[in-house]
């Protein structure tokens, strides 16, 4: 037996993927609270640049075609987008590591192969917590940061950031460190998505034992797409920088709002892909336990209900078998939930958590084409 195997019994995966999980977290993560990390990144990413804005003369008034104060994108990126991903850090951790406890402990995976997940979260949590991962992304950062400046004049021109022929002061502290704070975060969610991935298609190639007459209707997995419903916080920290980008063209380039819905509809459907796409490796081990439940079942269901009938046929006085009534009327649901049973771990409700997440950042722009008196108005009428 290895040593990973022995020490399986005192694995926790609940603590896996606590707040924190990354090689920052971990050194600030014992004296700092996920909401004094939003203040510090409030702090670095936003604050410095309302200053510099200010002593450069771009936060308000006409000196700059777009001040700082009057551009939809900081705001966005630092106020929303950035706090957002440091507060689903929190949520994303919990229900990994449930999932992952439920995983391990649960009778869906056969005992035999608990070892062989034990020794893939340990894998993962090097991974997901070791400074090496942490390094690449932040080297991921800086070459992204340094790819920035040859786009730089291009996309920023005539605002706070870059005026007159010249990087501003605030401009600077921009693409140095407010994004650079921003991509880092987000890149850390990426490989955070990629690493649950890998758990799942690995686990999807154990010896599972699913049970197509769970009443959750996909063998005891649906669980897995309430994980997955985790991620909508980097769906709505990259809705919500699209969605000041496209506010920014609205109010200062004379762009129409129906230029960007094929953008929003496109965004809509690729970060739903991308997040549910990891739950399709468990569609074959699904599909074969629920054709060979339903064929058991059927024949099972036959059997009883004949029985049933040649006890009716022999009662001399019509009675019923009450026992033998109530448990086929219990066969039932079973059955039906065998039968309907989903070859995608995945609710609805999961689904329309996501989709909501991808387009409500999307839903305030209504409102800089439209007053929002006449927006109420026509939403009253919907609904009445």
């Amino acid at each position: 037996m290895t040593a990973q195997e022995k020490a399986a019994p005192d694995l926790d995966p609940r603590t896996m993927f606590a707040l924190g999980g990354g090689w920052i977290g971990q050194k600030v993560g014992h004296t700092w609270s996920a909401h004094h990390m939003v203040l510090l990144s409030v702090a670095v990413t936003w604050l410095p640049l309302l200053v510099l804005s200010i002593v450069d003369g771009a936060a308000w008034g006409d000196s700059v075609r777009i001040p700082f104060l009057k551009d939809f994108l900081p705001y966005g990126k630092f106020l929303i987008a950035v706090p957002v991903l440091i507060l689903g850090e929190a949520v994303l951790g919990r229900r990994l590591g449930l999932a992952a406890h439920q995983l391990r402990q649960s009778d869906v995976l056969m005992r035999e192969d608990t070892p062989v997940l034990d020794a893939l979260l340990v894998r993962i949590e090097v991974l997901w917590r070791g400074l090496g991962a942490n390094a690449v992304i932040l080297f991921l950062t800086f070459a992204a940061t340094a790819l920035s400046f040859w786009g730089a004049r291009e996309y920023l021109t005539g605002g706070w950031p870059y005026d007159g022929g010249r990087m501003t002061l605030p401009g600077w502290w921009f693409l140095l460190v407010s994004q650079s704070v921003l991509r880092f975060l987000a890149l850390q969610w990426m490989w955070r998505l990629v690493l649950w991935a890998w758990v799942l298609w690995k686990t999807s190639r154990l010896r599972l034992q699913p049970n197509p007459a769970h009443p959750d209707r996909a063998g005891g997995l649906a669980f897995l797409g309430g994980t997955q419903a985790a991620f909508g916080s980097l769906i709505f920290a990259f809705g919500i920088q699209l969605s000041c980008v496209a506010a920014d063209a609205l109010t200062y380039h004379g762009a129409q709002l129906a230029e960007f819905k094929g953008y929003a509809i496109a965004f809509v459907l690729f970060t739903l892909a991308l997040t549910l796409a990891p739950l399709l490796v468990f569609a074959p081990v699904l599909a074969r336990a629920r054709e060979e439940c339903v064929m058991f079942m059927s024949g099972s269901g036959y059997r009883a209900a004949q029985f049933l009938d040649r006890q009716l046929r022999a009662s001399k006085e019509g009675e019923l078998p009450t026992d033998d009534v109530s448990g086929l009327a219990d066969f039932g649901p079973l059955y039906e939930n065998a039968r309907l049973m989903r070859l995608v771990p995945l609710e609805l409700r999961h689904v329309a958590y996501l989709i909501v997440c991808a387009v409500v950042p999307f839903a305030p722009l209504v409102f800089l084409v439209m007053p929002a008196r006449d927006v109420f108005k026509v939403l009253a009428r919907m609904v009445i």
